[in-house]
């Protein structure tokens, strides 16, 4: 359970009325803030990007990366707001129409994590911000500075003072929070076992609940063409950010007649990485974000290597102590230890190999996770059975899915539910309102005219075959 705190009232109050004034403004405007900010995020890329290698360890030309992507999602929501904002139309009977437009709702709750400061929170607040909403956030203790540099971004981009939030809530102030009338929706994106605890928590409240959580994500490799290529592309993938991405590919499912060419390429490449100084240009893998994730990863290889476990890397590493965690690879696991069914979040690659098809499907299922998987493949068949078979809420074939600001997030099973980003994403925190409008004049009974009005009645009284258009049924 969540525990509950007195609220400071002031920052929630202050969102709500922005949010009142915000959902009032012109589309045009809330396009020009979101693309004033995407300018001042470029103009700050250089400082955002070495607080993030102080606060967390990115390595900075990662954090450049991330401030990247943040403009991207800025730029595209803004150029895209008349597609991203359109309704549904639907079919209806004669003489009236319906649709479904797409109404904000009030205050979103976002409670982040800290590996990827900016990121995380813009796919957030970007899409809300063009819906009309408002975004208070708690964020990381680790990523204090970052969490105020985006306040003060949307800020100076002219968003009303407020309506984007550092709430510096405690944890048991966003219990409290999550109750609040003002807070109309909650996003979190974390652990799955505390995932679980917000939800009940939104449930409690009758609060519509995104949750973004863990992932295992399989990489099936069975393409004998680009086993050289592929071992190079992924084990730089999985040193990305010390590892610690949901999407990285943590499992590694390799055809077994290309699985020792595989081993030997990826080992090459992925065991040669050191860590460094994440505020040097050449760093390629930065420390862990801190020393208590280090010391629970060494815990779990000293395990692996006590039950027999192929484990491979500088040995001496799971003695050590700290934030700095040199590479290692773990070669066809048992499939009921932890370095299988639990998300390393750190540079630690499985590689399995799998026989066929078959093989392959129910490894890369065999996970409680489900964000995104990836498939590399020749063959058409065996592609079309991948994709209609593996259990995740994205998938890409023959290449990675990329980072377009279009591509809904989001997984199933316990890597949770709803999406970010795109035509779903800024749905999720929108009032889907059902307009229904009847264009027939009504017939002013009291008149004395004869016929039927435009609600199926005679003007006698008696009442016709349709409906009145209030009967609807529940």
């Amino acid at each position: 359970m969540i525990p509950t705190a007195n609220l400071p009232e002031a920052v929630i109050r202050t969102a709500a009325e922005a949010a009142a004034v915000w959902r009032r403004t012109p589309v045009h405007d809330r396009t020009a803030v979101l693309l004033r900010a995407a300018q001042i995020y470029g103009t700050r890329s250089e400082d955002l990007a070495r607080t993030m290698a102080q606060e967390m360890g990115k390595p900075i030309s990662q954090g450049r990366e991330e401030i990247r992507s943040c403009i991207r999602i800025l730029e595209y929501t803004a150029n895209e707001a008349d597609a991203l904002l359109r309704g549904d139309t639907i079919a209806s009977e004669p003489g009236s129409s319906a649709r479904v437009a797409l109404l904000p709702t009030g205050v979103v709750l976002g409670i982040m994590p800290w590996n990827y400061p900016h990121y995380q929170l813009i796919r957030l607040i970007a899409p809300n911000l063009l819906l009309g909403n408002g975004v208070l956030f708690k964020h990381a203790r680790l990523c204090g500075s970052s969490a105020l540099a985006v306040a003060e971004i949307f800020a100076a981009a002219g968003a009303p003072a407020g309506l984007v939030a550092d709430s510096q809530f405690t944890h048991a102030q966003t219990g409290s929070a999550i109750s609040h009338p003002a807070i109309t929706g909650v996003s979190f994106t974390g652990g799955d076992t505390a995932g679980a605890a917000i939800a009940r928590a939104a449930g409690g409240a009758v609060k519509k609940v995104v949750l973004e959580l863990g992932g295992n994500d399989p990489v099936i490799v069975f393409d004998e063409s680009r086993v050289d290529e592929l071992a190079r592309t992924l084990a730089t993938a999985r040193l990305s950010n010390a590892g610690q991405t949901c999407v990285s590919p943590k499992r590694i499912i390799v055809r077994a007649d290309i699985m020792p060419q595989f081993v030997t390429r990826f080992s090459a490449q992925f065991l040669a990485a050191t860590p460094g100084d994440p505020l040097l240009e050449e760093t390629v893998l930065g420390p862990l974000a801190t020393a208590g994730a280090g010391q629970s990863l060494r815990e779990i290889l000293r395990s692996a290597v006590a039950n027999g476990i192929d484990v491979r890397g500088d040995s001496a590493e799971l003695e050590r102590t700290g934030r700095n965690f040199s590479p290692q690879l773990i070669v066809n696991p048992p499939r009921n230890h932890a370095v299988w069914t639990e998300e390393l979040f750190g540079p630690v690659a499985i590689l399995h190999s799998a026989v066929d098809v078959s093989e392959a499907i129910s490894l890369a299922n065999d996970s409680v996770y489900g964000l995104g998987a990836t498939v590399y493949t020749s063959n058409v068949v065996e592609g079309e059975r991948f994709l209609a078979e593996l259990e995740c809420g994205m998938i890409s074939l023959n290449g990675p899915k990329g980072g377009s600001p279009a591509f809904p997030f989001g997984g199933v099973k316990r890597s949770g539910f709803g999406r970010e980003l795109g035509s779903l994403g800024i749905r999720e925190f929108a009032n889907q309102q059902l307009i229904v409008e009847h264009h027939n004049a009504r017939t002013d009974v009291s008149s004395g005219s004869s016929g039927r009005n435009s609600y199926g009645r005679s003007s006698s009284g008696r009442s016709s075959s349709a409906a009145p258009p209030d009967h609807m049924p529940h």
